[in-house]
């Protein structure tokens, strides 16, 4: 198969790397930075191009890893029938635009949380303090993961509002949504030309930099996660809108994160129309067979995706000035990673990682020789699987320890560790079934 990745969203890399292992033609693309430097992911390890359109002819299979940098150059593309796997423009104004997402959603009947958009932050600290309520304020459209923010108590969310106010960042606007108390939880699954795979994906994701919740949002620092073929969740939130996503042709991955109130009621929080970042890569630590043949499959309507049943954990590690981009790449780039093995290949997924020459140890002796380096902040991620939770954060974390580079290594120790309490609660109303801890 001849495979072009158009990695903006940062999750193609280790796609690109297996898929070209199991003997595919590929083609890698990364973007510059928004500062109009040069990315180097995939530098000596895949074959790398200047520009993706050009390829676009050439490839049987297409996998953009976004929904917005490119999507009006690719829209074009979408309508001529090429084979991509991935966000078009109206799948795109699911999870960039909140109202349309929830639009869809109460158009088939499920349940939405009271939500109200703003284009002025002193207008939305002003109805903060009128109401006197806690909200979540979340960005519409592409924007820093920090710009989101759950309060505490109406004061907490006036002071933030107050203080973005000074510089309103928010171009395209923001949502004020009620904060809803429970358990969050997140379902997922594939869609292709015929409808869903049969595997549906449950996943906890944690936000944060810091263990329990705490520093700045990032994303997404580690999740997670199963394959189940009966999901309650998705039945609820996602099964619902399957015509809609015939409607507008998607092709590619939805997932919908939830809260699950005390009294068992989901709640949606919002769309993803995209690969998970790093959710796609703990996914992969689960897939059997071809890394990307079910994809082209899916796209014609086969259903072919095999993958464990076990549950899997997984962590990012990275570096330098990580969650922020302060630096130009080149600052965090170069750094030998250590640790990488024939054994524990399999349970690591690069991010920001080239091939070059560095210093390593050849028996007693210092060496210069081609090595894995890292290529940016965020280096990689560590998976491990297992038949509980539990047993999955163990062989995780053994990887994670195993990996280092000479530079600030950062990531959590404690991701999973919160299902030990929130899956009772979650599988008291039928959530999560099947899934244990220990």
């Amino acid at each position: 198969m001849k495979l072009l990745v158009m990695d903006n969203g940062k999750v193609g890399l280790d796609l690109a790397y297996r898929a070209q292992q199991a003997g595919h033609d590929v083609r890698f693309w990364v973007p510059r930075t928004k500062g109009g430097s040069e990315r180097f992911a995939g530098r000596g390890l895949v074959p790398r191009v200047a520009d993706w359109e050009p390829s676009m002819r050439w490839a049987d299979l297409i996998l953009p890893t976004d929904n917005c940098t490119y999507i009006d150059r690719m829209e074009s593309f979408f309508n001529q029938g090429f084979p991509i796997f991935g966000c078009n423009r109206a799948a795109g104004e699911l999870e960039l635009d909140r109202l349309k997402g929830q639009q869809v959603m109460e158009k088939y009947g499920i349940k939405t949380i009271p939500t109200k958009k703003f284009t002025s932050y002193r207008d939305a600290e002003a109805y903060v303090r009128k109401t006197c309520k806690t909200y979540v304020s979340k960005p519409i459209g592409e924007a820093d993961k920090g710009l989101s923010y759950v309060s505490k108590s109406a004061a907490d969310l006036a002071f933030k509002m107050g203080l973005w106010a000074k510089e309103n960042p928010l171009k395209e606007g923001f949502v004020l949504q009620d904060c809803i108390n429970g358990t969050e939880m997140a379902t997922g699954g594939w869609f292709g030309k015929e409808g869903w795979s049969q595997w549906k994906c449950q996943n906890w994701e944690e936000k944060r930099l810091m263990n329990d919740g705490l520093g700045i949002n990032t994303g997404e620092q580690g999740t997670t996660l199963r394959y189940t073929k009966k999901c309650q969740l998705f039945d609820e939130t996602l099964e619902p809108v399957t015509e809609y996503l015939f409607d507008i042709g998607y092709v590619g991955y939805v997932d919908m994160n939830c809260m699950v109130d005390e009294k068992g009621n989901p709640w949606p929080l919002e769309f993803t129309m995209r690969f998970g970042w790093p959710l796609a890569m703990i996914q992969m630590a689960l897939h059997r067979g071809d890394p990307v043949e079910w994809m082209l499959d899916l796209m014609e309507g086969r259903d072919t995706l095999r993958v464990s049943e076990d549950v899997a954990v997984g962590v990012v590690l990275s570096h330098g000035d990580y969650p922020n981009s302060y630096f130009k790449p080149e600052k965090n780039t170069g750094f030998p990673i250590t640790g990488i093995t024939p054994k524990n290949a399999r349970s690591i997924h690069m991010v920001d990682v080239c091939w070059q020459k560095a210093p390593v140890m050849d028996g007693d002796k210092v060496v210069d020789q081609n090595t894995f380096c890292t290529a940016g902040n965020y280096v990689l991620v560590a998976t491990g699987t297992g038949n509980t939770v539990e047993a999955a954060r163990d062989a995780c974390y053994k990887i994670a320890w195993d990996i280092n580079f000479p530079s600030n290594r950062m990531f959590r120790t404690d991701i999973g560790k919160r299902l030990e309490d929130e899956l009772p609660e979650l599988q008291k109303h039928g959530f999560a079934r099947g899934i244990k801890y220990a």
